[in-house]
């Protein structure tokens, strides 16, 4: 079964005092470009980027071979941007991981992970404690159900709603990390120095 992959990077970066996250400096590359990578590192194929605000800055630093799709309505809210996405998978998809821009330290092995368990299951999620955390895989049955989403409570919703065929897929901590404020922005400078994960040339 194949899977796509989704990188949300739409959002405008309300939390971070004028400063714009995802082309923020993060060990020698934008923060999404992480994201974006890690992506590419995994199995799964088509890789697509849902762009928003400032997309044509945020294009210019993504690799040339990634799929790119701009969400106009990006200021509706995270559900847009997975509208956007899923309406842009090819026919036959067998289903889709959903990333988010703003979290540099997930790997293409959890994406994988997270792929399988939701070709297995249904759907599949981060775990954190008891805690539902992105990233997330569907199955394609569950399209229907991410192109009805609305506002920014993100795929979450579809989760909740299907408890029975949802998994949680435990993963690193440090994977969890999302950079919605410049306190966060610094932890993860601290974190790609202490573990040596800068761009190397």
């Amino acid at each position: 079964m194949r899977f796509g992959v989704l990188v949300l990077a739409a959002g405008g970066s309300t939390r971070m005092r004028g400063r714009f996250k995802l082309l923020e400096d993060l060990g020698g590359r934008p923060v999404v470009r992480w994201a974006v990578e890690a992506a590419m590192g995994s199995g799964c194929r088509p890789v697509m980027v849902v762009l928003g605000a400032r997309a044509e800055e945020v294009r210019r630093v993504l690799p040339e071979t990634v799929e790119v799709v701009v969400n106009e309505a990006w200021r509706e809210g995270m559900s847009s941007s997975i509208r956007a996405g899923v309406g842009s998978l090819p026919p036959g998809t067998g289903g889709v991981v959903i990333c988010l821009g703003d979290m540099p330290f997930v790997t293409p092995g959890t994406i994988d992970r997270l792929a399988s368990a939701a070709a297995e299951h249904g759907i599949a999620y981060c775990r954190s404690g008891e805690e539902v955390r992105s990233p997330s895989a569907f199955r394609s049955e569950f399209f229907g159900d991410l192109l009805r989403l609305r506002g920014d409570a993100g795929a979450k919703d579809v989760i909740r709603r299907n408890p029975s065929r949802a998994v949680g897929v435990d993963v690193d901590p440090v994977e969890l990390l999302d950079v919605d404020t410049e306190e966060e922005l610094e932890a993860a400078r601290r974190i790609a120095q202490e573990r040596g994960l800068g761009w190397k040339r």
